[in-house]
């Protein structure tokens, strides 16, 4: 007796309470794999773009005290990261020196604000290849006062390629400066943080910023692994410590930033804490950044898995009053089955089998549909219409859903045991049925 076949049949028979049942399964199954889909990719794009944007997974910045009592950002003590440094050799796959400047970028009567990486262009070749060249070229990017602008930058200023524009801003000691720039191309997808950002060389970045040739605001560092990066980042405190150098204390979590805070090395933020000598080093990672963005995934997925278990709620309710109905009509069919010899375990099979049915039917279905739909949503560029910090979520202007086959098989075992649990109460009761006793009804 082929009781899978039986099942089958029998689930076609009622047509539309099955195709109900299955729908709203896929429904269920569809929402939970779109959104951890969604929030799996949100974190890969926002990771891979911090990574590209600041240079690599740890950032030490500095931090000096001067005479007058103002707090500047610089490391002045490069002595003791040149020692400390070459101790990671065998974990760091490559590293640059950048100063950062935060101003605002004007053009006649226009202006923008917007950040300025000074970079050193020979020793910058991923940032190079990561940066989406809409027109010109990058062939004049070590020239003094060439600029690498973002299209958010140029539109709002209505500049083309090869005109100046100026950018206003504070040295490094406070004092107000004018810098004067020849755009040589115009990028897309270079936004930051909150503002959009810019690159030129960071020898005529530290010229008008108040810098030597030969300083920088932060080092940053591209590791071997990823899952290195908090314990790197520790032992690096500990080394700088070690070769007497100041680390910057941890900033206090107030519960509402999620242990996120600005670098000095971002803008440039001062402290009016106790004196100090020489650099106070302060040791960040993309971790940090990633907090807020973890924030959000974790509200993201408590939604998803809120709808899933409301999902589950629902479809186990419905499979056992659709299966205690099921058993009701067929009363007299369960009792001819048993009377020409079938077991009562054959009956419990028969009636999981046509439950597991409608749930990988349903599971099937939800998974082509979240597949569709997240094809579709990938393939929509965003990049013209999104905030420059929404792209900071994105792949090149698009959303990624990234579909993992464990997950989707996970949710599919998920529903069949839902299946099994709600299903057995009713099958039971169809076994234990009397032969004489179902046929009399």
């Amino acid at each position: 007796m082929n009781l899978l076949k039986i099942a089958y049949r029998n689930v076609s028979r009622q047509k539309r309470r099955s195709n109900l049942l299955a729908l709203a399964i896929a429904f269920g199954v569809m929402i939970i794999i779109l959104l951890n889909s969604l929030t799996s990719g949100l974190i890969i794009n926002t990771r891979s773009n911090f990574e590209s944007l600041l240079g690599g997974h740890v950032y030490i910045s500095g931090q000096v005290l001067l005479d007058s009592g103002r707090v500047v950002s610089r490391i002045d003590d490069t002595d003791v990261l040149d020692a400390v440094i070459p101790q990671f050799e065998q974990y760091i796959v490559d590293s640059q020196k950048r100063t950062t400047v935060s101003g605002t970028f004007v053009f006649r009567s226009s202006s923008e604000r917007g950040m300025l990486y000074g970079v050193n262009w020979n020793e910058e070749a991923a940032l190079v290849d990561s940066l989406n060249v809409q027109e010109g070229s990058l062939d004049r990017i070590e020239e003094p006062g060439t600029i690498v602008l973002p299209e958010e930058i140029a539109d709002e200023l209505g500049v083309i390629l090869n005109e100046n524009i100026l950018l206003s801003f504070e040295t490094v000691t406070g004092q107000a400066n004018v810098g004067e720039f020849s755009i040589i191309a115009i990028t897309k997808g270079t936004s930051g943080l909150m503002f959009p950002s810019a690159y030129a060389d960071i020898r005529f970045v530290n010229e008008i910023f108040g810098l030597n040739p030969d300083e920088y605001q932060n080092y940053t560092l591209l590791l071997t692994d990823m899952n290195m990066i908090d314990q790197i980042s520790e032992q690096i405190e500990i080394a700088i410590e070690k070769e007497g150098g100041v680390v910057a204390p941890e900033p206090e979590d107030d519960g509402l930033s999620g242990g996120f805070s600005m670098s000095p090395m971002m803008f440039g933020a001062g402290s009016d804490e106790a004196d100090w000598e020489g650099t106070k080093f302060d040791v960040g990672n993309l971790n940090d950044f990633m907090d807020i963005v973890s924030q959000v995934v974790n509200v993201l997925n408590m939604v998803a898995m809120g709808v899933f278990l409301i999902m589950l709620l629902i479809t186990g309710v419905g499979l056992l009053n659709t299966f205690r109905m099921i058993m009701i009509e067929r009363t007299k069919e369960i009792g001819t089955m048993r009377s020409v010899g079938m077991q009562r375990k054959h009956v419990i099979k028969l009636f999981l089998y046509e439950g597991l049915i409608l749930a990988l039917r349903g599971a099937l279905f939800g998974i082509i549909a979240a597949v569709a739909i997240g094809l579709i949503v990938g393939a929509i560029p965003f990049t013209d219409s999104a905030n420059p910090a929404v792209t900071m979520l994105m792949n090149d202007g698009h959303i990624s859903v990234p579909f993992v086959p464990v997950q989707m098989l996970l949710v599919t075992g998920i529903i069949a045991v839902i299946t099994v649990a709600a299903v057995w109460s009713p099958a039971r009761k169809a076994a234990k049925m009397k032969p004489a006793d179902a046929l009399r009804v």
